[in-house]
Formats: C-alpha cells, structure tokens, sequence
C-alpha cells in the first residue's frame, strides 16, 4: 500500500490531496487511481510526472509499501514540483538558523564564519537540486561570493560590499568559461543569481551585525517566524492562508514582536520587517526558478533548504531599508 498525493488539478478532479492505493509499480499505483477516480482524472494525469519518495520516476519503477508517490501536472511553464520530507528540511534549517542565532551572540567573527559556511551550504543545496532536473549550475561561485562578501564588507563596509557583489558575477561567469557544461544561457543565468544573491546577503548580515548585535537579531528573528509559519501553512491539509501569505504575516508579526524586545526603535524594525517580508517572497520564488524551473500555486520546492531562499534575499532589504530610516 503507497500513499498517492496529488497537486492541482488532479487534487481538485480526486477531491483530496492524498489517498491510499495497492500497487507494487508506479504503472500499478496510477492504474488504481485512475480506476477509483475515473476518466476525467486520466486525462489531467497524461502530462503529469511522477516522483517517487522524492525522486522522478517511470512507470515501471518499484514502490514499496509506504512509499509515497507524488503525482504533479504541469504548472505556468510547464515545471514540476515535489514536496521533500517534513522533518528532514524544517531540521536542517532549524540548525543553521541556531548557528546564525548563537553566533550572534558570541562575535563578530563567529557570526562572519557562520555566515560563510550557511551560505555555502545554501549554494550547494540550490545547485544540486538544479541538476536534479539536468541543469548543471556550479556552487562554488555562490560560496565563493559568501567568503568575499564577508571579508570585503568587514574591512570596507559598504564599499566592500559594492565590490564583492560585481565580483562575484564576475566570477560566476568566468567560471562558466572553464566549464563547458556551464555555458548555456540558463546555466549562466542560475548561476550569477545563486552567487549575486550570496554576496549580496553575506555583506548585508556582516554591516547588520557591524552596526548592532540587536539589529541583527531582528532580523534573525523576523525571518525564524516568517519560515516556521510558512512551513506550517505549507505542511497543513486544509491551510488557512497559502504558505506565501503566510510568511509576510509571519515576518511582520516577527518584526513588531523582536521590534518591541531588542530594536532601538520599533517603527523602524517594522518597516524593516515589511522589507524582508517582500524580499522573502520575491527570493523564494527566484529560488523556485532556480530549483524546478518554473513557478507552483502549492507545493514545495525540491532541495532540503529551500526555505533558506526567501531568507538570502532578505538580508539585503532588511539592511537597506533600516539603513535608510535611521
């Protein structure tokens, strides 16, 4: 017996997200589908692809029982999408966000290490999962960005910054020279993004913690909330508000709240937090473009850091806005 769940229109035609259903192949699961759930339902499964405990399957794949099989149509563009497992993903991110939060509190410098090494590991985890769907992006640019970001913006604050940012399109795309299987447009394209957006918040994160341990902990805070929220709304079988509303309530809530505590002044980190809020969705989709090609009403994006994606392009704007205000 496997769990079949079902996105889009093949959940709306079923009239659930998930059911259970014999069948020892992938061919067999979807057979006992179509057969419960009618013609109208193998229509809307035809340009559908299958994953299986998150790897793309064939019809003649192996399920075991228990196995969950993820039946996902196209979506605006015609990209796929699969969820990865609960625990696993809201783990991993829990322990990096304890590293950025303890480090914090600890040093400057322990903070500028920590920074590097959650950023480079975001790199890695957004590169994989492109190739995951054979577009070859390198992450050694994008972690690369996150060391040069750091020490430039330590030493030269914002003009550091400046510098790190150009440098790191720049490497990213003499990299793509020396690498032949990087050299199509999208894999260019993926790749600056991956390294512009590391630089970017890596310099961010170093002036933030520059100008006030407390400042940074908003913002630490702000985007803890905005994702565990996010996640909850995403993970819920009936979420009251979809998980992307969600996370800008989330970081608005998280911003007037951490505001309260430790910010010098609180209008300013709730326009900050508004900041971040726009950016989290804006970098969570630039990731979900990145990770599946293509843009999803529901669902999660493949990769085990996914949510990190919202939260790196977040930095920026934070920083910036609270710059401005204050």
């Amino acid at each position: 017996m496997a769990r079949l769940r079902l996105f889009a229109n093949l959940r709306e035609i079923a009239g659930t997200s998930s059911v259970e259903v014999e069948g020892s192949t992938v061919g067999e699961v979807l057979a006992s589908a179509i057969e419960r759930f009618g013609e109208d339902f193998a229509r809307a499964l035809q340009p559908a692809q299958v994953w299986v405990d998150g790897e793309r399957a064939k019809a003649d794949a192996v399920v075991s029982s228990g196995s969950e099989v993820a039946a996902i149509p196209p979506v605006s563009g015609g990209a796929m999408l699969v969820r990865s497992p609960m625990a696993i993903e809201i783990g991993i991110v829990g322990v990096l966000t304890a590293a950025l939060f303890g480090a914090n509190a600890a040093s400057l410098q322990w903070f500028a290490v920590t920074v590097v090494l959650v950023l480079g590991v975001w790199a890695y985890d957004v590169a994989s999962a492109a190739e995951r769907r054979d577009l070859d992006v390198a992450f050694f640019p994008g972690a690369a960005a996150a060391l040069g970001g750091v020490l430039a913006t330590y030493r030269y604050g914002a003009l550091g910054m400046a510098a790190a940012t150009i440098g790191a399109i720049l490497l990213s795309l003499i990299w793509s020279v020396f690498q032949h299987r990087l050299r199509p447009v999208e894999s260019v394209t993926a790749g600056a993004s991956i390294a512009l957006m590391s630089a970017l918040s890596a310099s961010s994160l170093v002036i933030l913690r520059l100008r006030s341990r407390d400042e940074t902990l908003v913002f630490l805070f702000v985007v803890t909330v905005a994702v565990f929220v996010s996640w909850l709304s995403d993970r819920s079988e009936m979420p009251i508000v979809d998980p992307l509303v969600a996370m800008l309530i989330g970081a608005i809530v998280g911003g007037a709240v951490a505001g309260a505590f430790w910010a010098p002044d609180l209008l300013v980190a709730i326009a900050g937090s508004v900041a971040a809020a726009i950016a989290l969705v804006a970098g969570r989709n630039l990731g979900m473009l990145i990770r599946a090609g293509g843009f999803f009403a529901s669902g999660h994006i493949p990769g085990s850091l996914s949510y990190l994606d919202g939260v790196v392009a977040a930095a920026g704007a934070y920083w910036a806005l609270v710059t401005v205000l204050t």
